[in-house]
């Protein structure tokens, strides 16, 4: 009997021993590598049921996400590659794109974190992923851009470069002297180019050569070797996505392409020093998918009236002479960051974004008129309802209010923020005499759509299309002339006043 009982107390002990040393294996020794680098995480990963668990914030952060937690809720949302998934504690399924998609596991909580299944990441990410038993290691493996294709094309004025990509994603580029020379970076990509197209010669007499380059894990650099100091104009199309550059000969008048692009062009110019013809950009508020703000009872949408008012104050400013660029100019979306993109891309002067105001019930009386300029504060009656309604068409949204807050705290004190508040100034009363409508004055806040304007900006509220009057007037044209005469006699007067040194 003591034989028996021993052998049954050594099996007992032998696998408690066996499960300890399973579960330690599981957890502190599982080792995670994104792109081949370590990954450290506050939380170990463990193994549950044949099925890893991951922490949430640690991963999805290094994969360049995002997470709002609601602890009350239990529910945390992951906001990454312009997607928004959300995740429900022990609920085994995910909401991502308005669908909802069975899970094996749940999201659990373990030691106090969020633990997400590995199925989660596969998910919502844009990765390769393996897994090495033997080595207990997850291998986590972005897919990125890469270039597929350099081509060139000379013309009696410009050389034309075209840089072919599997997918979009930003760019910029920048000059640099002795030799003289432009190079391109293309962010976050890799080169899968032919041995051929890694150094082209085109000796045309603006570019000599074209040659492609890992300039480090992170960047493809694409250098053009010119013969002589040149201007060049930056650029992106889609379907199929490649960037293009034109670089023009000397003396040449730089053509001016009217494509939006994803990024600015090199770096951001101090202050407001500007050589040259003042262009101005006008951005009529939202468009496409995002209709804006929309009258429930006659269904007027605020992207119509915006276009509507930047087609006729586009034809005004242009006729005086003034080089005048539209962010859209049909009904299609765009993205806020790459409209203040595209006016940086085109040197802007001015940037206005027009936009229709808009209330919820129980005040269908609110009116008037106001004018935005961009702050890390909410300054003015309104200013967060406004600001929050407008930056929804961003990538980031809805997690704004922090990151702008940091980034735009730096400019405030900038030459921009002053002279967008001169110009404000200016475009309110202008506004306010031509059309009539009360006077709601210039306020502060942080719009998305003026955080990377390098030039002054404004965001125009012209009237309030929740409001039964005003929306009478909003979608009439006789509204819509006066109100873009009053924008461009505010902008012509700004040009004409202000010296190239911007005091």
């Amino acid at each position: 009997m003591k034989k028996i009982f021993y052998i049954i107390l050594m099996t007992v002990l032998l696998t408690i021993l066996f499960l300890v040393s399973s579960v330690l294996a599981q957890s502190s020794e599982i080792k995670i590598l994104l792109d081949n680098k370590p990954l450290e995480t506050v939380v170990p990963s463990v193994i549950e049921n044949d099925r890893l668990f991951v922490s949430a914030r640690n991963v999805v952060e290094a994969l360049g996400g995002r997470i709002t937690w609601f602890p009350a809720l239990k529910l945390m949302t992951i906001n990454i590659n312009n997607r928004i998934a959300r995740l429900v504690i022990d609920d085994p399924s995910l909401e991502i794109d308005e669908k909802v998609i069975p899970l094996e596991m749940p999201a659990r909580i373990i030691d106090n974190r969020v633990m997400i299944p590995l199925e989660v990441i596969k998910i919502i990410a844009e990765i390769d992923i393996k897994w090495e038993n033997q080595a207990n290691t997850l291998f986590i493996n972005t897919i990125r851009p890469y270039l597929l294709k350099v081509r060139s094309y000379s013309h009696p004025d410009k050389t034309r470069v075209v840089i072919d990509l599997s997918e979009k994603t930003e760019f910029r580029a920048d000059k640099l002297i002795n030799p003289d020379r432009i190079f391109i970076d293309i962010m976050g990509s890799i080169a899968k180019l032919e041995d051929t197209s890694k150094q082209i010669k085109i000796d045309d007499g603006v570019v000599k050569t074209v040659r492609t380059a890992q300039f480090n894990e992170e960047i493809t650099r694409v250098v053009f070797d010119l013969y002589q100091e040149s201007k060049y104009e930056l650029f992106s199309l889609i379907e199929p996505d490649r960037v293009v550059i034109d670089i023009f000969k000397s003396g040449e008048e730089t053509a001016i392409s009217e494509t939006l692009s994803t990024k600015p062009e090199g770096k951001p110019a101090p202050g407001l020093e500007i050589t040259g013809k003042r262009v101005v950009i006008i951005d009529p508020g939202h468009g496409g998918k995002d209709p804006g703000a929309i009258n429930r009872t006659t269904g007027l949408k605020e992207s119509e009236v915006t276009l509507g008012i930047a087609l006729y104050l586009e034809k005004l400013l242009k006729g005086a002479g003034i080089p005048t660029y539209l962010t859209r100019s049909k009904d299609e979306f765009v993205y806020l960051e790459d409209r203040t993109n595209f006016a940086n891309q085109k040197n802007g002067f001015v940037f206005v974004s027009l936009h229709a105001n808009s209330v919820l019930n129980p005040r269908p009386s609110a009116e008037g008129i106001e004018t935005f300029v961009l702050s890390s504060k909410y300054i003015g009656a309104s200013a967060r309802d406004v600001a929050d309604r407008e930056n929804i068409a961003s990538r980031a949204h809805p997690e704004l209010d922090t990151d702008l807050a940091k980034i735009i705290a730096d400019l405030e004190e900038s030459a921009n923020i002053k002279y967008s508040l001169d110009f404000a100034e200016i475009v309110q009363k202008k506004l306010v005499n031509y059309l009539k409508l009360e006077d709601r004055g210039v306020k502060q806040a942080p719009f998305v759509v003026l955080k990377g304007a390098n030039m002054v900006a404004v965001i125009v509220e012209v009237g309030f299309i929740s409001n039964p009057k005003e929306e009478k007037l909003l979608k009439t044209d006789k509204f819509r002339e006066n109100a873009a005469q009053a924008l461009f006699e505010a902008i012509k007067y700004y040009i004409e006043n202000t010296p190239d040194n911007g005091g």
